[in-house]
């Protein structure tokens, strides 16, 4: 398939304007690191919050989500549903005080928390993790999402000719992504990704409602489609329930299948929101926190995200998803039924403007995971080796140069890879131990880094080994997402809570000197004060209410869309009450740190 000439100047257009902005923004972020990674901490609330959506909607989102709901329905996007939970409470315990801890980024709170020689091994040790495993595996299966993209749209073979020499099409759309990506992400730092994300969010929000409109349109409306969905779902021997996230009928844990989604649903109510690797906003958010004017901007920009993120999204997906259920049947490269349903959708012009959208949804994640995975090189890794210091010139070079370094180390995951949705999991199985410390540490005065470290080691150690006796058949039974993580959460906990009394605590003036800097609530063995500390009863109470208004706002709009009225309005307005209730109490100065 070639592209109309008007798609053709739409994609080149955009790929302009993104560099044009990139390069007028190069020579502020050129003054320091603080302007390459944090904007000089100036961002208002609107900005760095759809900036934290933006980042992370990306060209593998809407393919992994539907491949989830074309293999398990919507409900099994419950493994990232129940992180609005975690976001949540980011929302209102966590977000001010990131800010209040004035850090450039995650890994650098750990000098701030810890003393001694724990909190050095420590910091280097997360610094590499983050920059090397972690950032580079999300940018690994974003090119991955996007090669697929291009492969699938433009009908590409196995092998395309260029320059003279057999390439892999996959190897191209790699390699095209991966020059885009670093011309423009280099260049400005932080901000030049928080002011594109806004253009970027705008345009990849518009495809994705265009494609479901269009879809949608084909098939006879929303009141033709839900019943021709059921038809088929009944005809392929899966229960209508797939449709919706809160349907448990025909409940029946003897049904190997039903048992299987049921138990991840648990766990991941129960126990994933608490303990996953973003269990305290992730470096991607904090960032953004960091980045922010003040605490109340840092906490109504976590806020913002939470709601735009798991509210305004993800709908156009899951009905497309469904949809490509009536067009692609048999299809059994699941990832691949987005861009197909692109390429079936969308004509001349529009076409183009779905592609750039999903190139500005590439580039906004890409350029993130460049900024901050060169911010833990920078700051946790190359500064405290040069005991000389690192000047303004050096520290912006080392991060240009470092950011490309991760981004061909993404690329290479990309290409030695084929499911982004394994890729997701097993970023998620590898910390999930850990993710319980992430928070317990904001409140508890015994944790110190070597409990911090050891809940690390130990998770890796856990997932690594049972994810290989799994591949290797090492032990007679294979463990399921769920086991792993669930596995991963106690044997973790035995093992840092152990280390937390069986090593000597951190120095007492140190932790007082955080305490004074941070004022977290908890128990802090005295040192807390007189200082004004966080309410945490009245927090309490607007996390459960936004609980209520995001989950009731979700579902509700979903039962509607698909024709459940009677339990989508009652959903929908519980949903805006409680929200409006949570915002009223933020307007009167009642909701923020």
């Amino acid at each position: 398939m070639s592209l109309a000439p008007i798609d053709g100047w739409i994609l080149v257009s955009y790929v302009g304007v993104m560099l044009a902005i990139g390069i007028a923004l190069s020579k502020r972020a050129s003054r320091n690191v603080g302007e390459f990674f944090l904007t000089g901490r100036s961002l208002p609330w609107w900005i760095a919050g759809t900036s934290m959506v933006a980042t992370t909607f990306a060209a593998d989102t809407p393919l992994v989500v539907t491949s989830y709901v074309r293999t398990g329905g919507i409900g099994s996007n419950w493994i990232w549903f129940n992180f609005a939970i975690s976001h949540l409470l980011t929302s209102f315990f966590l977000a001010g005080l990131w800010r209040r801890a004035r850090i450039s980024t995650d890994v650098e709170f750990i000098a701030l928390r810890y003393s001694g020689r724990g909190a050095t091994i420590l910091r280097t040790f997360k610094g590499a993790f983050y920059a090397f495993v972690t950032n580079s595996v999300v940018m690994g299966w974003v090119i991955l999402a996007m090669s697929t993209i291009i492969v699938e749209v433009f009908m590409l073979p196995d092998t395309v000719r260029f320059l003279g020499i057999d390439w892999s099409s996959k190897a191209l759309a790699i390699g095209g992504g991966l020059l885009v990506a670093m011309l423009y992400a280099s260049l400005s730092g932080l901000w030049g990704v928080v002011v594109t994300d806004l253009l970027q969010f705008t345009i990849a929000m518009f495809g994705s409602i265009l494609l479901a409109v269009n879809a949608i349109r084909a098939h006879g409306g929303l009141g033709e489609l839900a019943p021709r969905l059921r038809a088929v779902l009944a005809a392929n021997g899966r229960p209508a329930g797939e449709m919706a996230p809160l349907d448990i009928g025909g409940f029946d844990l003897g049904n190997p299948a039903f048992a299987a989604a049921f138990w991840g649903f648990l766990v991941a109510i129960l126990v994933q929101w608490w303990s996953w690797k973003y269990s305290d906003g992730g470096g991607v958010l904090i960032q953004r926190m960091s980045a922010c004017r003040t605490e109340r901007d840092a906490t109504l920009a976590t806020l913002w995200f939470t709601f735009a993120n798991y509210v305004l999204r993800p709908w156009p997906w899951f009905l497309v998803a469904l949809i490509s259920l009536l067009v692609l049947p048999g299809l059994e490269d699941h990832k691949a039924a987005y861009p197909l349903m692109m390429r079936e959708y969308l004509g001349p012009g529009w076409l183009g403007l779905m592609l750039a959208a999903m190139l500005a949804a590439f580039m906004s994640t890409i350029d993130t995971h460049m900024n901050l995975a060169s911010s833990y090189f920078v700051v946790d890794l190359w500064k405290p080796l040069r005991r000389r210091g690192v000047g303004a010139r050096e520290g912006v070079l080392v991060a240009r140069l470092s950011g490309v370094f991760f981004l061909a180390l993404g690329g290479a995951i990309a290409m030695f890879n084929d499911s982004i949705r394994s890729l997701f999991e097993l970023l998620l199985q590898l910390v999930a131990g850990a993710g319980a410390v992430f928070l317990v540490r904001w409140f508890w005065w015994r944790v110190n880094a070597w409990s911090e470290l050891a809940a690390m080691v130990t998770s890796l150690v856990i997932a690594s080994a049972l994810k290989l006796s799994n591949a290797w058949g090492v032990l007679p039974h294979e463990f399921t997402s769920p086991e792993i993580f669930v596995l991963n959460v106690g044997i973790s906990a035995v093992v840092w809570i152990s280390v937390a009394y069986l090593t000597p605590p951190d120095d007492r003036e140190h932790l007082r000197a955080f305490v004074e800097r941070v004022r977290p609530v908890g128990s802090w063995n005295g040192l807390a004060g007189d200082a004004p500390r966080l309410g945490i009863r009245g927090r309490i109470v607007e996390w459960v209410i936004s609980i209520f208004g995001l989950y009731g706002c979700l579902f509700g709009i979903g039962k509607l869309l698909l024709g459940e009225f009677a339990a989508g309005i009652p959903l929908t307005a519980i949903g805006v009450a409680a929200t409006i209730r949570v915002i009223v109490r933020i307007a009167k100065g009642e909701g923020s740190t």
